[in-house]
């Protein structure tokens, strides 16, 4: 009978091959739905370039190819294993790899590798023996007279049969062997995004952070040969099997930069032969496997960076009438536009404002945190500090202290007391964070007449229109103190409205450092406050003109930036790619003095058959050095 152990082994192993048919299966299924999807997506976002004489480019790919280097680890799991309870053996495997990403979903990867693993006995098998003049593996049995006795295959019904003299075989058991594999491997590999299945990403660009399911094929030869524990001698002949195996990797992916990545993956591969190990056997009640793990470094390149663009619309452009696309050139988005060259060297200056509402002692300005709110208000300058001190990118250059009192008590004492709070914050932020007291400006406002009116504005009392008609006529402070004293709800008024003026505005001035396109792309999706409206427009200029990428960045630099010239510029050109001359008219309706803008108001006018002011905005450009406007006019001359 089969003692309990190797029935545990059997089971387990049993089980295993289910578990691992199961996984293979699936895999094949994902492989075959995802690359229907890869392929539809391929051709939905592909861009069609036209090119002329007066804009020459390539055609834009969202893709790229890539190279790269790896190191793993693997372990193998057969006959012997990498890691048992008593020993293990951390394998090691180089690798080249290359490939092509033909979407933001989809990839192929072709790659070649070396390794080396090395496996012992695990406990179930230590009394299994190895043939050292074939390299079989003999499975223990008892027969009726209970001796040991030794055969190449197990019976699983659990009954033996003795089958002669097998018992005299030349053989060691496994418990003092090891066996060592050295094999290369070539590989083909599928590559899927899964983030592109679970969120959106235009085609153009590459999320910092990327989950990756690789199934593939490999093809594998071995090396491997069985030794003694005790002196590594050779006990077994070598096997060199040639094996195929199926598999995948599952990885991270991380951008660093747009042409370096990095990537931590884990891999298990089946093995078809069951010597690969250098053990031989014909029991089929187990798989081999290969379970790796790894790093690798990638280049990308021959990543598309074209400078001008003459786009075929859209199929979702707006529909332009045949007889008026006859009749005008730029009908149907067809005009020239150059990307634009931002001034990276732009200082980005920021401020943000807040108000502490602390209480203090009548007639004092000591800050006391126990009185009121004031911990809770404290609490509020700390915070604010420290979301731009504990920032690397961010650095103080200031900070405005403004005082206010409420309208109550002769003036000049106001103006002092105003001044005095708005110093004893600024005391406070220098003493509890180490900040130079001599960056800091502080002013006293003495009454705050402007608060007052917004507050009365909205206050519900019987006395809110006298209140306000006095803030109206009179200008004195003295008189204005006196005529608020007399109203019948002056009281309520030093109660609901006057507290509320007893304030200081704090305001930090900061600059924040400029940053490389390769932050840049990972911020304007993160902290877009943090970039200026040229790095958003650096961050647009990397994708193909009028993509789903180049116009999002566009479109979060405007949302930032409306006032900018380059944001407008870009919306104005977005929407005339798309026919719409009457949005992209309100875009340049505040740059007609802009020599850059003189090109798209051009199209605007040749939309709006004004073939003159077409002529006249063109040759303006063109006279700036406007290669576009040129091209334009070329175009609407000789139509």
């Amino acid at each position: 009978m089969i003692n309990d152990k190797e029935n545990y082994y059997l089971q387990f192993m049993n089980k295993k091959k289910k578990e691992i048919e199961r996984k293979l299966l699936l895999g094949s299924l994902l492989l075959l739905a995802s690359h229907g999807v890869s392929v539809a997506a391929v051709h939905r976002d592909s861009l069609c370039v036209k090119p002329s004489p007066t804009c020459c480019m390539k055609k834009d790919r969202v893709g790229y190819w890539y190279i790269g280097t790896g190191y793993s680890v693997p372990f193998m799991f057969g006959d012997v294993n990498s890691l048992t309870a008593k020993r293990d053996f951390w394998g090691n495997k180089i690798s080249l790899k290359g490939g092509y990403r033909f979407s933001s979903l989809f990839g192929l990867e072709m790659g070649v590798s070396v390794g080396r693993m090395r496996g012992f006995s695990p406990r179930s098998a230590e009394k299994f023996r190895l043939g050292t003049e074939d390299a079989m593996t003999y499975y223990p049995y008892t027969i009726l007279g209970g001796e040991d006795n030794y055969q190449t295959a197990p019976d699983n019904a659990g009954i033996w049969e003795n089958q002669g003299n097998n018992i005299y075989i030349k053989s060691v058991p496994y418990a003092r062997i090891y066996s060592e594999s050295r094999y290369w491997e070539t590989s083909l590999q599928a590559v899927f995004n899964f983030n592109r299945l679970f969120t959106r990403i235009p085609e153009g660009r590459e999320q910092p952070v990327s989950l990756l399911v690789k199934p593939g094929i490999y093809l594998q030869k071995y090396n491997a040969q069985a030794h003694l524990l005790e002196d590594k001698s050779r006990v077994a002949p070598k096997q060199r099997p040639l094996s195929v195996g199926l598999g995948g990797d599952i990885a991270v992916h991380f951008a660093l930069t747009q042409k370096l990545g990095l990537e931590l993956s884990s891999a298990l591969i089946w093995v078809s032969k069951r010597n690969f190990d250098g053990v031989r056997t014909i029991r089929r009640s187990h798989d081999d496997f290969i379970w790796q793990n790894g790093i690798s470094l990638l280049w990308k390149f021959r990543r598309n960076t074209p400078q001008r663009h003459c786009i075929e619309p859209l199929p979702d452009a707006m529909p332009v009438h045949p007889a008026i696309e006859a009749f005008n050139p730029f009908a149907g988005g067809n005009f020239a536009f150059d990307y634009l060259t931002p001034d990276l060297s732009v200082r980005k200056e920021r401020n943000i404002s807040r108000q502490a509402r602390l209480h203090f002692t009548v007639s004092k300005w000591d800050i006391r945190p126990e009185l009121g709110d004031n911990l809770n208000e404290l609490g509020k300058i700390t915070t604010a500090f420290r979301e731009l001190a504990d920032d690397e990118d961010i650095s103080i250059t200031s900070i405005s202290i403004d005082g206010y009192a409420s309208p109550e008590g002769p003036h000049d004492f106001n103006i002092l007391l105003s001044q005095n709070r708005a110093q004893a914050i600024s005391s406070y932020i220098a003493s509890s964070f180490n900040y130079p007291e001599n960056q800091i400006k502080t002013a006293g406002h003495a009454e705050d007449w402007d608060g007052l009116e917004r507050l009365l504005q909205t206050w519900n009392h019987p006395d809110r229109d006298r209140a306000l008609e006095v803030l109206s006529t009179d200008t004195d402070v003295t008189t204005r103190q006196r005529k608020l004293a007399r109203l019948a709800g002056y009281k309520d008024m030093l109660n609901d409205l006057y507290p509320l003026l007893r304030r200081n505005e704090y305001t930090f001035h900061y600059t924040i450092a400029p940053f490389s396109i390769e932050r840049a792309t990972q911020l304007i999706h993160t902290r877009p406050d943090k970039l200026s409206a040229e790095e958003m427009i650096a961050v647009a200029n990397r994708y193909p003109m009028y993509s789903e990428a180049f116009n999002e960045c566009s479109g979060i630099a405007f949302k930032f930036y409306p006032e900018a010239p380059m944001p407008r510029l870009y919306m104005a050109a977005i929407a005339l790619h798309n026919g719409d001359a009457a949005t992209a008219s309100r875009y340049l309706s505040t740059l007609a003095d802009d020599s850059r803008a003189w090109n798209l108001l051009g199209v605007c006018a040749a939309l709006n058959s004004d073939r003159a002011s077409a002529v006249r905005y063109f040759r303006m450009a063109a006279e700036k050095g406007d290669a576009s406007a040129a091209s334009n006019l070329d175009k609407l001359e000789n139509r």
